[in-house]
């Protein structure tokens, strides 16, 4: 089976749906639950015979009535660790989340797309993460309610010189001066930042991204930087209107486009999978055009955008 994402990898792999039919099928036979325990030595399952003879009936194997239960040992494991302390990263699933969001977000997006850094200004106070995190969500809904953006991608950032704090964002938005921009982040951050007529940045030759290959190779590079970093806090968020599922595809040798482009990268990430990838431009886009787009069921082509004045501020 293969996994084909928007950003254009292709994810060789088992057919994992098929495997957890089988693996469920072995659990039934052996009466054995879904949290792998098997019913014969369950002291929970065999108290309730005990209690209620009609609780279940023996010929429905691996289908325990009591699964989830308080008193359920599997559910008490379970519980106790999900009460541990979660962490995030960018690790190679959340990396093309972002870039395959990236990537629908400028094709499909009848707005240009822009992309910015978010800086905070000299500190009022201690700050934690949390509040960093509030803050640029308190932007971010400032723009949906008022500004009409309609979608974003952004990752926080901790500089390695200076290890100050940064958002860069990629957001879908009609036209709103620079001026106004800058005001809403600083808004945002007044509680714990001052403002600073600079607090919001771009460069002027990355500033409007309106290739969607573009949007992937430059913007999220940026995004990368923090691959592989472990935080207590969100490092990435993205409007949930731009997430996009990879397609699966079984019997791949049928289709036979993995012979049909250049698929000059390939990489085993681990001892089942096998990434492939076109690093060509030229032979991205025919691949874009020819097989990713009709297969996502998007647009052949960009919508009329959305002209900004060029002496904009």
């Amino acid at each position: 089976m293969i996994n084909i994402h928007l950003n254009g990898d292709i994810i060789r792999c088992p057919d994992t749906a098929a495997i957890y039919l089988r693996n469920q099928q072995i659990k039934d036979t052996n009466q054995i639950c879904v949290y792998g325990y098997k019913e014969s030595t369950c002291n929970t399952w065999n108290n309730s015979l005990i209690n209620w003879q009609n609780v279940k009936n023996n010929n429905n194997c691996g289908r325990c009535m009591l699964s989830g239960s308080p008193t359920c040992p599997g559910n008490i494991i379970q519980t106790e660790r999900g009460k541990k302390n979660k962490t995030y990263q960018i690790d190679n699933t959340n990396y093309r989340k972002i870039a395959s969001a990236a990537h629908y977000m400028v094709k499909e997006s009848n707005n240009k797309v822009l992309f910015l850094t978010l800086t905070f200004p000299k500190f009022k106070k201690k700050y934690s993460e949390n509040e960093i995190n509030q803050c640029f969500s308190k932007f971010v809904e400032n723009l949906r309610t008022n500004y009409g953006c309609s979608s974003y991608i952004a990752v926080r950032e901790r500089g390695e010189k200076y290890r100050r704090y940064h958002f860069h964002i990629l957001c879908a938005i009609p036209f709103v001066p620079f001026a106004n921009l800058n005001r809403a982040w600083c808004s945002a951050i007044s509680d714990i930042c001052e403002f600073s007529k600079n607090a919001v940045t771009s460069d002027p030759k990355t500033r409007f991204i309106t290739n969607p290959a573009r949007a992937m190779r430059y913007v999220c590079k940026y995004f990368a930087k923090t691959k592989g970093q472990i935080s207590q806090t969100r490092l990435i968020f993205v409007s949930n209107n731009i997430l996009q599922k990879p397609i699966q595809m079984r019997h791949a040798s049928e289709y036979g486009f993995l012979d049909s482009f250049k698929f000059d990268y390939m990489k085993q990430t681990s001892d089942y999978t096998t990434c492939f990838r076109i690093t060509d431009k030229t032979e991205f886009e025919r691949f874009c055009n020819e097989f990713l787009y009709p297969i996502f069921e998007l647009s052949l082509k960009n919508p009329t955008l959305y002209a900004f004045p060029k002496n904009s501020p």
